[in-house]
């Protein structure tokens, strides 16, 4: 009897996960479905059987997804090296279903997907934590991991990147969707390293899983020889290296020779100032023909790319300065040589003779098997758990719930310590824990003090008013062109706070009432960084091409002052 009782509380628990939330987060408005599982605890807590039921026994999460279990899928693992069109076979699967949906790593993806689909008449959505474009008729959505809607049944689902599964901080959300998302096909693409941990997974599914193995569809050469001089780069080389700081210094090196200019990619870009520099590197009639970069092109960006040179094979993780790992290298190095491209052959190297043994053995290498993917617990069993312990802060449970998680051997708990340290903060205010939840969930870099700042703002506003006007932490009509690196950074960090601003607006719309507002704030942000990228460096003679982006620019920058 205590058995059933226990089973019918996962199956409970695994049901009103998801329809709380929206794709992948707690919904603050629906309350019929909260009553019901705390009904449910008032249930247990009666008989006795609360305190018995391991809230940290996470060793069982396929049944966390009964619509996906009521399906014997058909999976498509489709695995192979960068540019060897593994993900545009799954597609072509997309394109031809009657629904789908497209789950990727990177807003970039997610665009680039939505855009392909509608180009090709199949309508589609773009649904990511910061936007929201319906097409009239769409039964195709395309969206980032963590949006994934695990309570809709789909004909056809494609999830990119699938080795991400094993990403300490996000593998929990490829995982979710790898066992979540209930569709007839399910086609998923990634490195070979993969798959004998996700036949393992799917053992206990009954799903019917299939392996496709594609090869490299264009050469990639390592060269023997390192760059060596700066007066060796060419039209198309990609220059590689893993500081902000240090991608400037590059640029500012090479524009000195007077015979190349260089866009940027770098992760705190905003992702519109990302595609505008990929963008002009790949139009043949710009002048910008040599791109400096970091690890941000390893996906999410076509680009043609003639040659990578790394500057270094280490980089600073967070933690620790390291070597690049295998599957690092080869990502990075595979975006040389894109099929299709005015550089059908790829080439590789490194700016120091030093670091070439290490790049060829590496590119010889298969990637390390991965052993366990991500996982996390939803938020209901934090809720469940929170009944028992009243007392305890969102801190309190999160951290017992990351020492004490019970796991089978295919999983690790994911690493929370973000979180933690938002809890830290978001416990002072007084929110009820699904707000406190949703905030330590929200895309917010915690390293940064101005985007640490605003999401402290967001929420004490929120705690103190339920409602968070933009114009009370940030003043539009402020915003400059930076004259400065310093300044850049802060423009970057504002734009980090405008972004999340947006991504609360879609799960708190009536406290978050600006959503507007911000994202006009947020596109001027974008520009006026473009502009400074634009004036830095050397200029080449107005007779040439770069005029016609310059008149471009300069009619932007005169309409944005329009709004400032």
């Amino acid at each position: 009897m205590k058995e059933r009782k226990r089973e019918e509380v996962k199956l409970i628990l695994s049901r009103k996960w998801y329809k709380v939330e929206l794709y992948g987060l707690p919904f603050k408005s629906n309350i019929v479905v909260s009553f019901g599982i705390c009904n449910c605890f008032r249930q247990l807590s009666s008989s006795g059987d609360a305190k018995k039921f391991d809230f940290t026994d996470l060793t069982r999460p396929h049944t966390w997804y009964p619509n996906a279990r009521r399906k014997k899928r058909k999976i498509f693992l489709h695995v192979g090296p960068t540019n060897s069109g593994k993900t545009h076979q799954a597609l072509k699967q997309l394109e031809t279903s009657s629904s789908g949906i497209y789950c990727g790593p990177l807003r970039l993806l997610a665009w680039e997907v939505a855009k392909r689909l509608n180009k090709a008449n199949v309508p589609c959505n773009l649904i990511t934590g910061q936007e929201r474009e319906e097409v009239d008729g769409a039964k195709h959505k395309a969206v980032t991991v963590e949006m994934a809607d695990v309570t809709y049944n789909y004909d056809c689902a494609v999830i990119d990147e699938i080795q991400m599964l094993g990403c300490k901080t996000r593998g929990f959300s490829f995982t979710r969707a790898l066992l979540g998302i209930s569709a007839n096909e399910l086609h998923l693409c990634g490195d070979p390293a993969a798959v004998p941990l996700i036949e393992e997974i799917l053992k206990v599914t009954d799903d019917d899983v299939k392996v496709q193995h594609y090869d490299r569809l264009s050469p990639l050469i390592p060269l023997k020889v390192p760059l060596g001089s700066f007066s060796n780069i060419r039209t198309g080389d990609c220059i590689v290296t893993f500081s902000r700081q240090e991608i400037y210094r590059l640029k500012k090196q090479i524009e000195a020779g007077k015979k190349h200019l260089c866009s940027v990619v770098y992760g705190s870009l905003p992702p519109e100032t990302r595609t505008r520099q990929a963008t002009r590197f790949n139009d043949a009639e710009s002048d910008f023909d040599v791109l400096v970069a970091s690890d941000a092109i390893g996906m999410g960006l076509n680009l043609n790319i003639s040659r990578i040179i790394f500057s270094k094979l280490e980089k600073f993780d967070g933690m620790e300065t390291r070597e690049l790992t295998v599957p690092e290298i080869k990502q990075i190095a595979g975006r040389a040589g894109r099929y299709g491209s005015k550089f059908p052959v790829g080439e590789v190297t490194c700016l120091d003779a030093e670091d070439l043994p290490l790049l060829h053995s590496s590119l010889n290498s298969p990637s390390p098997i991965l052993e366990r993917a991500g996982l996390f617990p939803s938020f209901d069993l934090l809720l469940m758990y929170s009944r028992l312990h009243p007392k305890h802060s969102l801190y309190q449970i999160l951290e017992h719930f990351a020492e004490n998680a019970k796991l089978s051997a295919n999983y690790f708990i994911a690493n929370c310590e973000e979180m933690l340290k938002v809890a830290a903060v978001i416990d002072e205010l007084p929110l009820e824990l699904d707000d406190k939840y949703l905030f330590c969930m929200s895309p917010v870099d915690v390293d940064d003090y101005i985007s640490s700042q605003g999401l402290t703002q967001f929420a004490h506003n929120y705690s103190q008013h339920g409602i968070v006007r933009l114009k009370e932490i940030f003043t539009p009509g402020t915003l400059k062109v930076p004259k400065t690196h310093t300044a850049l950074k802060e423009l970057e960090s504002i734009h980090k706070v405008l972004d999340l601003y947006v991504w609360l607006s879609f799960r708190l719309e009536d406290s978050f009432p600006d959503r507007e507002l911000a994202s006009s704030q947020k596109s001027i942000c974008s520009l006026l960084i473009e502009e400074f990228l634009e004036r830095l460096g050397w200029q080449k003679p107005k007779s040439r091409k770069l005029s016609r982006y310059s008149a471009f620019n300069s009619l932007l920058s005169a309409e944005m002052r329009q709004h400032l």
